[in-house]
This record gives structure tokens, sequence and C-alpha cells, in this order.
């Protein structure tokens, strides 16, 4: 199977922007690969170099859901020298970026190549802990990222993810959240008809986005992710809202469901694989 075979599986999804794998597991897997700026289609790609291995994953994962992105901010205001260290890879990551893009600008006009580590606008502001190891296990040196990698235990896993892969229990979730969006449709249709839905509804989505952002933790960085998750909020605002919104269509709700499904979808491979 080659790499981008592999990545695949590892992502639950085909990659894109994908240049090369930057650094692999002992066991010989991708496990951070190197990313173009821009997709095929000209949309951003927001960081240099992006954490594959479902055992990275699932581990920095877990320090981003105990507050880890806004501890080591902390950190970085407090201490010196990992701000140095920060400067300097976001300084490198904007080089990269310029570098692979080749003098081609995408849809934004190469606004992003102005954007850190993570796809942070602003130096000492970390958006995910993810991007911070992926930099350090690309490029060895990188004194924040390294200490964010020396909290994972153990580092590696014993065996590599990918033998442990098997497709039936993804089948499963798969099909289980295929179920949980078929209610939630039918669901968000008669709220479009029943104000007295409206308000335990609005609570239940915040609740339901609460906990997509806990389980991916701070890994939104994927605009076509980003893109689905607002196609989802804007819709659940209109069907939501004091009356019906005119001129309702079928194939909005259509839209709303299927990035719900591809949000909830991916964070079912990537904390229960």
């Amino acid at each position: 199977m080659d790499d981008r075979a592999v990545v695949a599986l590892q992502l639950g999804r085909c990659p894109r922007a994908l240049l090369r794998v930057a650094r692999r597991c002992p066991h010989g897997a991708p496990a951070v690969t190197e990313q173009a700026p821009y997709d095929d289609a000209g949309e951003p790609f927001p960081t240099s170099y992006y954490v594959t291995c479902p055992h990275l994953v699932s581990g920095l994962a877990r320090i981003e859901a105990a507050g880890g992105v806004e501890r080591w901010t902390g950190e970085v205001e407090r201490d010196p020298a990992l701000r140095v260290s920060l400067e300097r890879a976001e300084r490198l990551q904007r080089e990269l970026r310029r570098l692979a893009a080749a003098g081609r600008t995408g849809v934004d006009g190469g606004a992003s190549f102005d954007l850190g580590v993570g796809g942070s606008s602003r130096t000492g502001s970390l958006k995910c802990l993810h991007a911070h190891a992926a930099f350090a296990l690309a490029r060895p040196g990188y004194e924040l990222g390294e200490r964010i990698i020396a909290e994972l235990d153990p580092l590696w896993p014993a065996r590599c993810c990918m033998n442990a892969y098997d497709p039936a229990p993804m089948s499963a979730i798969l099909e289980t959240s295929r179920h949980q969006w078929r209610e939630g449709s039918r669901r968000l249709d008669a709220a479009a008809t029943d104000s007295r839905l409206h308000e335990r509804l609005i609570a239940e989505v915040e609740l339901v986005q609460e906990e997509l952002a806990r389980r991916v933790g701070q890994t939104f960085g994927l605009e076509e992710l980003a893109r689905a998750y607002g196609e989802s909020d804007r819709w659940v605002g209109e069907v939501v809202a004091e009356r019906a919104p005119p001129g309702f269509r079928p194939q909005d709700l259509s839209i709303a469901q299927d990035a719900g499904f591809h949000l909830f979808s991916r964070a079912a491979y990537d904390f229960e694989p």
C-alpha cells in the first residue's frame, strides 16, 4: 500500500494538499505529512506539517481536551525561550509556505502565507497542539513542539496503529452516525414548524457542537470541515428561527445533514478507531 493510501486510511478521507511524508513512526507508517499551502482547488491548507498517526492524533487531542492549548499559551507568555522558539518556527513556516507555493496563490490571494503554525494569526496565541507537535517531529529542534511531545506517554505505540486497522468497527460507527443524523433530520423538520421545540433544540445543538469541539480538540483547521461546520450552523439557525424560513428548500437540510455527518464520522474515526 502506498503512502497516500495509508494516510487516507489514517484520516478516514482522501488527503488533500499532500506533498510527502515528513516523518514516519518506528514501525514505518506515515506519522507526519508535509503539506502544500494550497490544494488543487486553490483552498488554503493552514499549516506546513500535519499529524496523521492515529496514536499521536488521539494523544494530542487528550492534552487539548484537558486545557492544553490554554496551558501552553500561558507557558509561551511566561517563558522567553519558548516564545523565541515559537517565533523562529513561525518565520520558517512562512518561508516554507512561500517556497512550496512557487509563486502560486490560491483563492485567498496569498493571505494565508502570513499565518503561523497551525493557522494562528498572532504569534504567541496557539490554536492547535497537533500542528506544533507535527512541526517538531518534522524539524527537530523546535523547543515548544518538543516539550508538547514530551507529554505523550508513550510517544509511539508498541504496535503500529495500521496493523490493527479493521474496517468493520468503522462501518458500525458510521452506520450509527447515519441513524443519528436521520433522526436529527426528522427533528429539524419538526422544529421548522413547531416553535415549542426551538429553545430546547438550540440548547441541544450547542451541546453537540461543544462535544464535537471537545472530541476533535482544536483540529478544525481543515478547511472542508470548517466550511461544513459553518453550513450546518447556518442551516440550524434558520430552521430554529421564530418562524419557518421562507422558501424552505429540502436541499439546504441535506447540506446540513452532510455537514454534520462529516463532522461526526471524523470524530468517531479519530477517537473510537
